[in-house]
């Protein structure tokens, strides 16, 4: 029987053993060798590769499996299994890891000496004593190499300290606080390059919009007519071909997940509704973007009758890119075949029928390639997420939908995780966060205006960055060194003619894009829309924690109107654009860490060796004394508004009122030091 059985076992490619009476299949590991989608080797046949180890001790491996009383691991028989992946992402089931040499010894079991002792389940035909063995060899191991991330490194914070270095001391706001970036950034030595210069990766697609062919506003107007008439005609003229890294990562690092806004030593600023719609000129009104999940079955029948793609090319494409995706340069060649097919039947006279089905179909697929390398655009980027497609299904009601709260949803999410101390990456809309920054900070980094812009264009077509620096530390220590006239804290007073401040603008609560909810809360960034800013109520009161999405929808559509930050809320009206409320920046620096570096005291200046030669000079000019300069400045304004010579009211009694709002902290810090000193004096 065994010369038989072994014999048909080779041809079957199996093997089998005589002592064990088990056949399992031989596997040349050279060639059949299992490989993921990146063609790294999966543990697939696992079983197999412990007996080529075996037979070739100079070939380390790793071992891993049951001990040797567990018998078979035959998924079918009970035994458990595991899951490794093809090229394509398929799915297929592979057995267990084990020692195919321990197994083929389990029968025999090793005294202190080394000698075989015979078990109970051994064939006579076959006894240890016949034919000695060694005892089993376990290989090496091999410790499985983990994915790289960034790491937390290690600060020198003491456990007894109260709060953070820098802030904050109160932790009933910044209740993560512990899991965020800024935490090592102060803590790191001076020198620690490996912290406070490290360059992270931000992940954009806008420059693929800029780059992708697009049709003669003049000619076809058929296509222009319906892509403006979407609302995301803005997106095709706000992306940019160059980012700052360093400028965006140096915001990253101020953003809190808690109040959705940027904290620096000015206070608090935030990306609201009001800052979409007038850099990206797309709506901020209308429903929320509600889909879900989608079964590739659903989603192939969709592309099928949506894009005009076979339905089993699209389960090929997805099957490829392990998901509902497809490349964006297949999503490029769905708008331009269908482009050209649709001028090729309006050249041969078809009938209109057909020619608005390519039409339909090649403004579809452009739509959906403008809004995935924008405001959905994500990590990958190279695919397009399908689900998308669903909204461009009726082309004339792709306005109805909010994508100006989507894009403010997604942008959020993707800084909710940069922010944290273990990420190293960051996606997102990166075009409208530097368009941001640009607005409220325009000396902050390098940027020049385009020729060709008006003030009807969206406010991001301003702007042509440059390349800035690619770390963040030069960033950071301006931002940490930040003065008021540095801040644009309401930069559209002049665009307010082609973007209103609508009531979306003052909504407060959950915003909604699919699975994804983001805060907006205008409340906390008063000062964004020319409101004295006081000390804000807590995020939870405005966006209820555990609402769910369609209590979110129902929200925003039915009861926007209760929702909005109520006018004595607002508060009094700025004078100086950064005006605050007392109390407000004590407030903030207990609950905030709105500096990132601990200031250095500055080293003394050197003496100059003609000191005395600078001074006699300067006495010589008489040089005027610039504290009675602004005493006297002062004392002629106190004494024109006094007299009544500029009517309470008018531009000139304003004015007159700032500037002696001006002059009055200057002259009385100056009171102050001169007092300490005279005090100081008294006592020696």
């Amino acid at each position: 029987m065994f010369p038989l059985l072994q014999e048909s076992c080779v041809r079957l490619n199996y093997k089998y053993c005589i002592d064990c009476e088990f056949i399992y299949l031989c596997i040349d590991m050279e060639e059949n060798l299992p490989r993921g989608r990146h063609g790294k080797a999966i543990n697939a046949h696992a079983s197999a590769r412990r007996e080529l180890a075996a037979n070739h001790p100079s070939k380390r491996g790793r071992r891993k499996g049951p001990t040797p009383g567990q018998g078979t691991h035959d998924a079918e028989a009970g035994g458990s299994h595991t899951r490794g992946r093809t090229r394509l992402g398929q799915s297929l089931v592979v057995q267990d890891e084990f020692d195919a040499d321990q197994f083929l010894n389990a029968c025999f079991d090793y005294d202190d000496l080394g000698s075989p002792q015979v078990s109970p389940q051994v064939s006579p035909q076959h006894s240890p004593q016949d034919e000695p063995q060694d005892p089993p060899q376990q290989p090496p191991r091999q410790q499985r190499r983990k994915p790289v991330r960034r790491k937390p490194p290690k600060c020198s914070r003491n456990d007894d300290e109260v709060g953070f270095g820098g802030g904050p001391t109160d932790l009933s706001l910044l209740t993560e606080y512990d899991k965020h970036m800024a935490i090592p950034i102060w803590y790191a030595d001076p020198n620690d390059k490996e912290i406070l210069a490290v360059n992270l990766r931000c992940i954009a697609s806008g420059k693929k919009v800029i780059n992708i062919q697009k049709p003669s506003r003049r000619t076809d107007r058929w296509f222009w007519d319906v892509v403006e008439a979407s609302g995301l005609e803005p997106l095709t003229r706000t992306n940019f071909s160059v980012l700052d890294y360093g400028l965006l990562w140096a915001f990253v690092e101020r953003w809190h997940t808690e109040t959705s806004s940027f904290h620096i030593p000015l206070g608090e600023l935030a990306i609201t509704l009001d800052d979409v719609q007038c850099l990206l000129h797309i709506p901020i009104e209308g429903k929320f973007l509600n889909h879900g999940k989608m079964s590739r079955d659903e989603a192939a029948d969709m592309v099928n009758s949506f894009l005009g793609v076979d339905r089993n090319v699209v389960m090929g494409h997805f099957a490829k890119m392990n998901g509902l995706h497809l490349k964006h340069s297949d999503v490029e060649d769905i708008y331009s075949v269908n482009h050209g097919l649709a001028d090729k039947a309006v050249a041969e006279g078809k009938s209109a029928h057909e020619i608005k089905l390519y039409r339909d179909r090649s403004i579809r697929a452009f739509l959906l390639f403008l809004v995935c390398c924008t405001i959905f655009s994500n990590k990958s980027s190279y695919y397009v997420d399908v689900v998308y497609l669903q909204y461009f299904q009726d082309l004339s009601a792709v306005r109805e939908w909010n994508w100006g709260a989507a894009a403010l949803v997604h942008l959020q999410h993707y800084l909710d995780d940069a922010c944290l101390v273990t990420v190293n990456q960051m996606a997102g809309y990166m075009s409208l966060l530097q368009g941001w920054i640009i607005s409220h900070f325009p000396g902050l980094s390098v940027w020049a205006q385009d020729p060709i812009y008006s003030e009807v264009m969206p406010r991001n077509a301003k702007f042509v960055p440059g390349a800035g620096h690619r770390e963040p530390s030069s960033y950071r220590n301006s931002l940490d060194n930040i003065q008021t006239y540095d801040c644009v804290f309401s930069p559209y007073d002049d665009h307010r003619h082609v973007r209103p401040l609508i009531n979306s603008c003052w909504f407060s609560g959950w915003l909604r894009c699919g699975n994804l909810k983001a805060k907006h809360l205008p409340e906390r960034v008063l000062r964004q829309f020319k409101h004295v800013q006081g000390i804000p109520r807590k995020p939870d009161l405005s966006a209820t924690p555990g609402m769910s999405l369609c209590e979110i929808d129902r929200v925003f559509m039915e009861e926007l109107d209760l929702r909005m930050i109520a006018e004595e809320m607002r508060g009094q009206a700025v004078v100086s654009a950064w005006d605050h409320e007392p109390g407000y920046m004590t407030w903030f620096y207990k609950v905030s860490h709105p500096v990132m570096r601990p200031v250095q005291a500055p080293a003394s200046p050197p003496r100059p060796p003609n000191l005395e030669v600078l001074i006699e000079a300067a006495e010589a000019r008489n040089d005027p004394n610039m504290l009675q300069v602004c005493r006297g400045v002062r004392d002629e304004v106190e004494r024109s508004l006094r007299e009544g010579e500029a009517v309470e009211g008018t531009p000139v009694h304003g004015t007159l009122r700032r500037i002696l709002n001006l002059l009055n902290p200057v002259l009385t810090c100056r009171r102050l030091k001169r007092g300490r000193g005279r005090r100081y004096n008294t006592r020696e």
